[in-house]
């Protein structure tokens, strides 16, 4: 016998957790754009010219207009005073609008000098169109991300609230692991402003997802007039919030602690999306195509851990000492990421594992937590104030981040300018007067000039990625620029010549073909040793060293943990129930089967 008793829309299973469905896959949208260059930093510096504190700007502009015109506590009072349906849909418009900006400051052709002056200081035309692009998107995800935690709390209180938060933080978080794992493959296999377009369609896609999950929360704010069941969660109810509210929020001390550590938590994890990947190019020595691969495990590990321990506090509580403990693990994968003798990718490999849990253990707390300390009509404003201080880290972290690597490897980004270039014009010269580009024109395959500029590019970004891989790394040394552009060109045309000789016989078509794949599509690995060693005989220095950099996200680790003890102490003395049960047995309003 089944017996049914359903007084509102979200007392079905079915239908609460197919809203929660709808919202994820928005905010899945929302991440992958917001990952989506963070594999691509070592492409980008070859591709466009841009240095360390470039990539930095961009990255942190994320926050800019969150925390410097407060847009994040501006949205949260309208998601309080306008309702969930009004911010869902304003939300994804202004994603999308962020995001066609940044596609086209990729897309354009900017000249090099080309600069925009802000009066007090100028800065390069692309790299601020890319920046306001992407402070512009960053309102429009924090704002959906508020409007989805409310949503959630709305159709989830008093059940499996923080088992439906981990699940919608697990395929969000789905949308971070794939531009990190696939995004350098994809980017080579196009290029980079296909790989953001790519990402914009699928913002087009979530703003059509909410259009249907709008026509659900309608349904349920109706059925909860009328039957009123739980006026507090209607949009339509009389208590609504007002300005003064936001005083309330700013006066409670539990609020401030877990809005510190949200921001020093996610200052560690986010911007190590932006800066893991290179992190594994010049410390661990992965292929660039792959670099994104093992920071691309740790969104992927918290799809399957984070409903795990929502799970976990909805039945058994304890969620101050989850937070501790993955304020705990943060310290560790930190540390070992800074000291400069663990450079084995096996413990990269289980470095990230352990970030994993941490992102993991954390987020799946903190934010079920925000409901126990916040009244509901408040929390689109308490969310919003959060993520307003989160946005200091996001804002802040990447650019000190880029602007420290930079001061601390100083001469990286032009002497790989030089090589590349010297190596790039010395292939071109020698193609272009060969016999491979003779044999080539005999067999009807006409070799264009852009052809062979294009060979040559490709060939010495290859040359760049190889040598930081093979080549003895010595110290920063002084460098005469014109000697060394000499001395890589005259030594490269001696090196490419003698293996275009080598390699070539003009008499067999079909070997031509051959050589000819071999020759500008993968550089032989003997050609990629040889001019290893000229890089390193020129005493050059091309990897990023990272160990000075970490020390900010040891030094943010450290600080996460202790805000999660005085978090746990401000809860016993206050007693919010942190360490609590969330799920309430109410057997009346359930779907019960006998």
């Amino acid at each position: 016998m089944v017996e049914r008793i359903q007084l509102t829309l979200r007392d079905s299973k079915r239908a609460r957790w197919t809203a929660l469905v709808i919202l994820s896959f928005t905010m899945f949208a929302g991440y992958l754009f917001t990952e989506i260059i963070s594999p691509l930093k070592p492409i980008i510096e070859k591709s466009y010219g841009w240095n360390s504190t470039d990539y930095g700007t961009v990255t942190s502009f994320y926050g800019f207009f969150n925390v410097w015109f407060l847009m994040l506590l501006i949205v949260g009072v309208l998601l309080d005073k306008f309702g969930i349906r009004i911010s869902t849909i304003s939300s994804v418009v202004i994603m999308i609008a962020g995001g066609v900006i940044k596609f086209f400051a990729f897309k354009l052709d900017f000249a090099p000098d080309s600069v925009v002056n802000l009066g007090f200081f100028e800065m390069k035309t692309q790299i601020f169109m890319a920046s306001m692009g992407y402070a512009l998107f960053g309102i429009g995800v924090e704002y959906a991300g508020i409007t989805v935690s409310k949503s959630v709390v709305k159709w989830f209180s008093g059940k499996e609230i923080a088992l439906a938060m981990g699940m919608q933080v697990a395929i969000a978080r789905m949308g971070s692991a794939i531009p990190l794992i696939f995004g350098a493959k994809i980017a080579k296999a196009f290029d980079v402003p296909t790989v953001i377009l790519g990402s914009v369609v699928l913002l087009v896609l979530g703003l059509v997802a909410f259009f249907y999950y709008n026509m659900m929360d309608k349904k349920l704010d109706n059925q909860l007039i009328a039957t009123k069941v739980s006026a507090e969660n209607s949009d339509e109810d009389e208590d609504k919030f007002k300005l003064s509210d936001l005083g309330v929020i700013f006066k409670n001390r539990g609020f401030w602690y877990i809005a510190f550590l949200c921001v020093l938590f996610y200052s560690t994890v986010f911007p190590f999306y932006k800066y893991g990947p290179d992190l594994m190019v010049n410390k661990f020595g992965v292929n660039e195509d792959w670099a994104g691969l093992l920071p691309g495990l740790v969104p992927f590990g918290t799809m399957i851990l984070t409903p795990f321990f929502g799970s976990f506090y909805d039945k058994r509580g304890k969620g101050a000492s989850i937070m501790i403990l993955g304020a705990v693990l943060l310290v560790i994968v930190h540390v070992i990421f800074f000291l400069p003798f663990i450079n084995n990718v096996v413990f990269a490999f289980f470095n990230v594992i352990v970030l994993g849990i941490a992102f993991s253990l954390v987020p799946s707390a903190m934010w079920p937590s925000v409901p126990k300390i916040i009244p509901e009509k408040q929390l689109g404003s308490a969310y919003a104030a959060i993520f307003w201080v989160q946005n200091f880290g996001l804002w802040g972290i990447p650019l000190l981040v880029g602007i420290v690597l930079n001061s601390t490897n100083p001469t990286i980004s032009p002497e790989k300018r030089i090589v590349q270039e010297s190596f790039s014009k010395a292939y071109y010269e020698v193609v272009a007067n060969s016999e491979l580009k003779n044999a080539i024109n005999i067999t009807g395959k006409t070799m264009t000039e852009v052809d062979i500029t294009n060979y040559s590019k490709a060939a010495s970004a290859g040359l760049v990625e190889n040598v930081i891989t093979f080549a003895p790394q010595e110290e920063v040394t002084e460098v005469d620029t014109a000697q060394l552009r000499t001395n890589i060109y005259e030594q490269s045309k001696k090196i490419i010549s003698a293996y275009i000789a080598d390699s070539l016989d003009v008499k067999d078509i079909e070997v031509i073909e051959e050589k000819e794949n071999i020759a500008f599509q993968s550089l032989n690995s003997s050609v990629i040793q040889q001019m290893s060693e000229v890089v390193a005989e020129s005493k050059l220095k091309l990897n990023y060293t990272y160990t000075k950099t970490w020390i900010i996200f040891v030094s943010l680790a450290l600080l996460a943990l202790i805000v999660a003890l005085l978090l746990k102490w401000e809860d016993k003395r206050k007693g919010y129930g942190l360490e609590l049960p969330n799920k309430k047995e109410d057997k009346k309003t359930e779907e019960k089967e006998e």
